[in-house]
This record gives structure tokens, sequence and C-alpha cells, in this order.
């Protein structure tokens, strides 16, 4: 591959600044992880089911679960993020779960173009347990 790489850009909803690269990938994830699935009208099946995972109590296989969600959804949706790892950090009695994920980015995978990969490792997600509901 010559020539620049093509970084997908975008924007910030709150602040209307420019995300670009690793940033952008950050919010995408965070639409598909905080979108329910059927809640877009012409994309029913955008987002992710994390929302009824979220609304049980914590326990071993509840916890596989929201794990086993957050990274088929990431795959279906977001080409150019492979998630390799996922820890919990974080559990409050206020019901947020702290999501620390990494994984091998590909600016280009939008493209189909595997050959540009980098390590990456976001910060933690906050994912909130309680009052999940709308």
């Amino acid at each position: 591959m010559t020539g620049a790489v093509r970084y997908r850009n975008g924007f910030n909803p709150m602040t209307g600044g420019r995300l670009r690269g690793a940033a952008h990938l950050a919010q995408s994830l965070g639409k598909i992880w905080g979108t329910r699935l059927e809640e877009r009208v012409m994309l029913l099946a955008f987002g992710s089911d994390l929302r009824s995972l979220l609304s049980e109590d914590l326990t071993p296989s509840i916890a596989l679960l929201i794990y086993n969600e957050l990274v088929a959804s990431a795959a279906r949706w977001e080409p150019e993020y492979a998630i390799t790892e996922l820890q919990l950090v974080s559990l409050s009695e206020g019901g947020v779960l702290g999501l620390r994920h990494g994984g091998i980015y590909y600016p280009e995978g939008r493209f189909g173009n595997y050959d540009i990969a980098a390590a990456l490792t976001l910060p933690p997600v906050p994912l909130q347990t309680t009052g999940a509901s709308s």
C-alpha cells in the first residue's frame, strides 16, 4: 500500500470538534454499544443487546455474555477494530460497570485493507447497569 492512510473522520456531537482515527473509532464503538437492537428505523439490526444483560445481577455467566455481546457487535459493525482483550476494571454500587478493552486497529478496514494494523488500548468504557430502560 502506498500513499497516506485514509483515516475515517467525523464530529463530536457534544463539542462539534473534529474526530479522526482512534478517537472516531471510540465514538463509533460507543454508538454501537449504546444503541439497542431495533432502535434505528432504517437499520433495525444495528447496535447491541447489552441493555438486556445490564439489567441482571452480575454473575460470572452474565459477565461472559456481556463480553460476548461487546465482541460480537463490534465485529459486526466496526470493520476497523478487532477486540483481543476485555477486562472488567470497576463496578460501583450505583450500577456502573467499567470495561477496558484493547485490540487491533485497522485504519483502512472499511476498505477491506487489513495490511495496516496497530495495537490499540482504549480507556475504560462505563456501561450503565441500572436505569437502562427508557
